[in-house]
């Protein structure tokens, strides 16, 4: 509770609702996210040092969303899907076992980062969502045609998602792009700035 009060007055109002969904499910926004809980529960210290990690690394993606002013009005139906696919897409793409789940980010990152895929690969299982992995799968999937999509249709139904949720997500990280880009910014730089603030930053 300390590092909730510490931390109040700089963190944007809905990369709040993060934190108290996944570390105070009696929160009310905790009913809608019971699954992302589930599947995000420490069974060890490792995996709860993986677990703080992933958090802060959700709630940066959204401080960033904020910071480019594309997020959609706090308490909205909009907003509570936003936080959801968030932490979902992250558990989906760091958990999943599914091949074309698999296979499609490998090959993003492949696209994106060329020789230091492994690499990015390999930070993302452990810390969660970097700025290179959100901007390689969001060119890969506006580059995806129908096909390659309903391949990741059960994979992402496994994790209470959908095609649609897939492709709205990653499209609000291209829009944060060009938004941040409009103010000569890039989206990894306020990501890494944002990162530094929020749990296991030191993880990273």
């Amino acid at each position: 509770m300390i590092l909730l009060q510490a931390k109040r007055l700089s963190w944007p109002p809905i990369v709040m609702c993060v934190w108290l969904a996944l570390c105070q499910p009696f929160e009310a926004i905790a009913s809608s996210a019971t699954p992302v809980l589930e599947n995000n529960r420490p069974v060890s210290a490792q995996s709860a040092g993986k677990t703080g990690a992933s958090v802060g690394s959700a709630m940066a993606v959204l401080a960033t969303l904020e910071r480019a002013g594309v997020l959609p009005p706090e308490g909205t139906k909009e907003a509570d899907r936003v936080i959801r696919s968030t932490i979902q897409i992250q558990s989906l793409f760091m958990k999943s076992a599914d091949p074309a789940v698999r296979t499609f980010l490998q090959r993003a990152l492949a696209n994106k980062a060329d020789d230091q895929a492994e690499q990015r690969l390999a930070e993302f299982g452990s810390t969660g969502w970097t700025a290179e992995v959100l901007e390689a799968l969001a060119d890969a999937a506006a580059a995806a045609s129908p096909d390659e999509l309903r391949l990741l249709s059960p994979g992402l139904a496994s994790f209470n998602l959908s095609t649609e949720d897939f492709q709205r997500f990653m499209q609000l990280i291209k829009d944060g792009e060009r938004a941040l880009a409009s103010q000569g910014r890039t989206f990894g730089e306020i990501f890494a700035d944002q990162r530094k603030m929020m749990p296991g930053a030191t993880a990273r």
